[in-house]
Formats: C-alpha cells, sequence, structure tokens
C-alpha cells in the first residue's frame, strides 16, 4: 500500500508524527517493502489506534475498535472464515440489510470490490487496525476456523473422507489433502496458545462437542475454535500422537510423549499427555518455555530478606532443603533457578526428574524410566557413586525416595527436592506419615520453602483504588498504620488480560529454616501447627504475609492472594 502524499500532511497535522519521523518511517517502510501505517506503529512513534484512526479520516470512513463493540457470533454465517482471512476483514454488525466489514487496507482500491462481489450483498467498509482484525477473527470464527473450512470444502470435492465410528468422527490421514490441513490446524492451536501465555491446552471431547481450553496465569479458559473442529478429533489426536513419537494406534491406554517446538527465537519443550475417556482420547499439552527456565532467583519473586535467607541456605555444603506446593506452582523454576545459581566449575551436580524439564548446561541430567525399572529411590542409588556435591531430585512421592534423599544429604550431600503439602511446616509431618524417623528429618533438614503462584494486575488496565480496611485487617492480620501508604490497584480488564485484570505471575515464598528449637520439636513429634507457631515466633514470613508485601507494592490484589492461600493460612495467623 502506497500511501499519498496528502496522507502523509494528515498525520503531520493531527501530529501523529514529526518530519523527522516521517522520514524515518518513509526509509524503513522502502527498505522493508512495507506500509508507511504499519511501520509507524513498529518503530514507536506512534500507537497503532492513532494512526489508524487518521487513515480512516483520510478515506472519510469510520474507525472502529471491534473487541471493544462487541461481535455477534451469527455474523461469520454471513462472511465465510476462508473469505475474511484471505481478503484481511472481519463483519463487526448488519445494519438494515447492509454488512458493515472492517479492513485495514482502505486505500486498496479492489479491496472493497472484491469482498462486496465474494460475499454478495451490501456491505460498508470501517478502517480498523491489522491486529484488532486478527484478534476478532479468532473470536469470531476460533482458531483455525479457515483450515477447517478448506478441510470440508476439500472433502466435498474429493468424495466422502470423514467415516463415523460410535461417538468419534475419524479423518482418514492417509488423504494428502486432510494431513496437510490437519497439521496447519494442530500449529496454529500450539502457536495461539504460546502467543497468549498458555501453559497447559486440554482437548477434551463429550458426546456432542470438542471443547479446547487454554490455562492462562493458572486459570482455565475456553479458546475460541469452530464447531466443525468436532469432526476432526481422531485426526487432531493421532497428529499429535506422530509429533510426541507416540503409537498412533492404542486408543485404549494412557500414553506421555514430548514434542519440541520453536517459535522465532524462543525454544519450547511441550509434554503431551493422552487419556482415554468415555468419549474418545483427552490430551493435555504442557508448554514449557525455555526462557521461563532460565529465570534466575532475582528474578522469582523474592522478597530482599527472603532472597538473602534463601542464598545462605542453597550454600550449605549438605542437608536437605525441601520446596513445597501444589502441582503448577512454580517448584521446578525455582530449583532449577538455585541449581543455576550454584553450578560452578567446583561443584559436581547431577539431577533425576520426571520429566528433565529444561537442559542445564554443565549439569548431568538423568529421567527416569518406570517401564524399565529406574524410579527415583534407584537413581539416587547411582548418583552417589559418581561423588555429587550437589543432588536434585524431582519429586519425594514414596517412601524409599524419602529415605534415599535423607540418607544421601546425611553423607554430605546437598539434596534439593520437591513435596506436595500445604505449607512449609507440614512437610515435617509429610516425612513422617511417609515413614522417616523424626531423629532423621531432625538431623538433614536445612529448610522448607513453600510457594505459590499469584498473578500479577494487568498493567495496560491497572487503575488505582481504594483497600478495604477491615478486609485486610481480618485477614492479613495488619494494623492500619500497615495499610496506609500502599500502592493498591486493581485491573479493569482489557484485550491484553482477556479481561481479567491479571497479566502474567509472580511467586510468594514462606521460608522455615530448620533451627535447633524446629529440629527439637521434630524428633519430640510435634505436629505441623506446633511448629508453625513457633517459627512465627522467630520470624517467619509465612505465605499470606509474602502475598500482603505484593498487595501493598501494588503487583497483585487482596483476591488473588487470598484465592491461592486459602489452604495454607486461617485468617490472621501472621499477626503475632
Amino acid at each position: 500500500m502506497q500511501e499519498p502524499k496528502a496522507f502523509e500532511q494528515l498525520l503531520l497535522r493531527q501530529g501523529i508524527v514529526d518530519e523527522s519521523k516521517l522520514e524515518r518511517a518513509r526509509s524503513e517502510a522502502a527498505k522493508n517493502n512495507l506500509s508507511l501505517v504499519s511501520v509507524i506503529p513498529q518503530l514507536g512513534f506512534s500507537r497503532a489506534e492513532a494512526v489508524y484512526a487518521a487513515l480512516a479520516d483520510f478515506c472519510e470512513m469510520r474507525f472502529i475498535v471491534p473487541s471493544r463493540e462487541g461481535l455477534d457470533k451469527g455474523l461469520a454465517e454471513k462472511a465465510p472464515a476462508r473469505f475474511a482471512t484471505h481478503y484481511g476483514f472481519v463483519p463487526v454488525q448488519e445494519r438494515n440489510g447492509i454488512l458493515v466489514v472492517a479492513v485495514s487496507d482502505p486505500l486498496n482500491p479492489q479491496l472493497i470490490d472484491d469482498i462486496r462481489m465474494v460475499l454478495k450483498c451490501r456491505i460498508e467498509a470501517v478502517v480498523t487496525t491489522p491486529q484488532e482484525i486478527v484478534r476478532a477473527t479468532k473470536e469470531l470464527y476460533g482458531v483455525g476456523a479457515d483450515t477447517m473450512e478448506r478441510i470440508l470444502i476439500d472433502a466435498e470435492e474429493d468424495g466422502p473422507v470423514l467415516t463415523i465410528q460410535g461417538v468419534g468422527v475419524g479423518a482418514d490421514l492417509g488423504d494428502d489433502t486432510i494431513d496437510a490441513s490437519i497439521i496447519k490446524f494442530v500449529n496454529e492451536l500450539i502457536l495461539e496458545a504460546v502467543q497468549s501465555d498458555t501453559t497447559d491446552i486440554h482437548i477434551e471431547p463429550f458426546e456432542d462437542s470438542l471443547r479446547v481450553r487454554y490455562r492462562i496465569d493458572g486459570i482455565l479458559h475456553q479458546a475460541p475454535t469452530p464447531p466443525s473442529i468436532q469432526g476432526f478429533h481422531a485426526a487432531i489426536v493421532s497428529r499429535i500422537k506422530i509429533m510426541a513419537n507416540l503409537n498412533i494406534a492404542e486408543k485404549r491406554l494412557p500414553q506421555d510423549g514430548k514434542i519440541q517446538a520453536s517459535f522465532g527465537e524462543d525454544y519450547y519443550d511441550l509434554r503431551v499427555s493422552i487419556l482415554p475417556t468415555a468419549h474418545g482420547e483427552t490430551v493435555n499439552i504442557r508448554i514449557l518455555s525455555r526462557s521461563s527456565m532460565s529465570m534466575t532467583l532475582e528474578q522469582m519473586g523474592f522478597s530482599p530478606e527472603d532472597l538473602k535467607l534463601f542464598n545462605s541456605l542453597i550454600t550449605k555444603p549438605y542437608g536437605i532443603i525441601l520446596v513445597t506446593g501444589p502441582t503448577g506452582s512454580g517448584k521446578t523454576t525455582t530449583l532449577y533457578a538455585a541449581l543455576a545459581k550454584l553450578n560452578s566449575i567446583d561443584r559436581k551436580i547431577i539431577t533425576i526428574e520426571d520429566p528433565i524439564e529444561y537442559q542445564l548446561q554443565g549439569i548431568s541430567q538423568m529421567q527416569v524410566q518406570p517401564k524399565i525399572g529406574f524410579d527415583f529411590s534407584l537413581g539416587l542409588r547411582s548418583m552417589l557413586r559418581h561423588d555429587p556435591d550437589i543432588m536434585l531430585v524431582g519429586e519425594i512421592r514414596d517412601h524409599e525416595t524419602a529415605e534415599m534423599a535423607i540418607r544421601s544429604s546425611l553423607t554430605g550431600h546437598l539434596v534439593l527436592s520437591t513435596l506436595h503439602t500445604n505449607d512449609s511446616a507440614g512437610a515435617v509431618t509429610r516425612l513422617i506419615d511417609m515413614g522417616i524417623e523424626p531423629f532423621l528429618i531432625s538431623s538433614t533438614m536445612v529448610a522448607s520453602v513453600a510457594q505459590r503462584l499469584v498473578r500479577r494486575i494487568c498493567p495496560h488496565c491497572a487503575k488505582p483504588v481504594e483497600p478495604d480496611p477491615a478486609l485486610l485487617r481480618a485477614e492479613f492480620g495488619v494494623s492500619d498504620s500497615e495499610i496506609a501508604g500502599g500502592q493498591y490497584r486493581k485491573g479493569e480488564g482489557c484485550e491484553e488480560c482477556l479481561h481479567t485484570g491479571y497479566h502474567g505471575r509472580i511467586a510468594i515464598y514462606e521460608i522455615l529454616p530448620f533451627t535447633d528449637r524446629i529440629k527439637e520439636m521434630t524428633v519430640n513429634r510435634a505436629n505441623a501447627a506446633e511448629i508453625k507457631k513457633e517459627a512465627l515466633l522467630q520470624g517467619l514470613r509465612t505465605l499470606r504475609a509474602s502475598g500482603w508485601q505484593r498487595i501493598h507494592a501494588g503487583e497483585t490484589t487482596p483476591e488473588e492472594v487470598l484465592r491461592v492461600t486459602a489452604d495454607s493460612d486461617a485468617p490472621g495467623v501472621e499477626s503475632t
């Protein structure tokens, strides 16, 4: 698209760019064969909405933001996905028999005529940004809708290739057209998940539907997908199995595999789990970003005091340090950050994991293989013959693994591992429940660290708010003087955060060092509540107290901290 000189003058008059920025944008556009309106936002000279609004003024057309006005899902029938994606438009509303379509290239003289011809109806064109076209298309049609439509069209042209078998509908993967389209659709599904910072993709078959959900910042969201996706459930699962090197013929047993993928300069490990259900196989794809796994301890979210304490604990010459919390609370990421801190030429570090989530340079890593009898306990025994200084055990799950980890730490090794408990004090009772003698726990435990992930307030829509002092006093045990001066904020909800008010996550911690008094109580079989009470007297900062610091700094909300700490802290437990 070559913009007229008159449009450039309009940009100057409206103050969107000055002469020097306009000249720079012209140069970049010519060098990369791009349009001026796309280059100006890329260079950071102005927001895309301002540039395209000026373009709409120049063309004497309306400028709209479809995602703010709401989309009528019924319009998808008026304009098929294959046309919308091919011509780069999206239908936004219908008024008096006229279909309003949003475009981002109004200077293309042929575009509007082509759209009118393929839709065979009266249209009114309005202007929006290319990003809004992409966002609205996914919302209206679903991820990969044009691919699904192309499969169905090819199937009609080439003859029937879909067969109904019981409750499932399968596609013949031997057909080149179907196979290529399914490959494209699965790639689109994964790419959309990666671009929206998804941690898990859930593909779930039911009697009359196929549901796709993304877990973003710990919360599940329905992914927009075309209704026709149900007919290709078997083909989609088979494609994922092929990518993960699984047996596509086996549909009765659970299977686990791994996919390595790269998008641009970022690399991802995709852990695939297949489960047979009454209506077909359900798929979970865990997305592990190598960049997130390479975070440092300073980036994890420790307060300065907690970071200093944790650094002192992981430099102990021997003992065991446990990181506790539920699945998905970032325990492995914290341990990897600790190993990266400890990794040096004078230390031998070996890990045993299930699975290896990220390859660490300079560290020997093993993956358990239960099918051939290679489990955590066997791996631990083998580790000791290699004279390690530091050992990481992915998870302590049973008595044998716990006993081997404890005995390894007794013989002069620093052992790092994870354990499923609600808080730091619960690690003691959990190990005793596994059959470990209290005197062994007392002799080896360096610290227990509880961890949770809370959602950050979205920086794009955050607004200052006044907190509820009564709630803060009751749930966080803070005084009015502590409440004063906080930078309290809340996200109003926008496109960037999927209207949740949150974007991204940060960790909160509860670090319990095993002092002489805590060790004494462990030998005497004190319960978790008694140990925590004593730890509070010694200055323990609980998960909820750590969350309070984040609330006071304007990084998260009271509701979010209460949501993730409901199982670990009773109201007011922090007050001493």
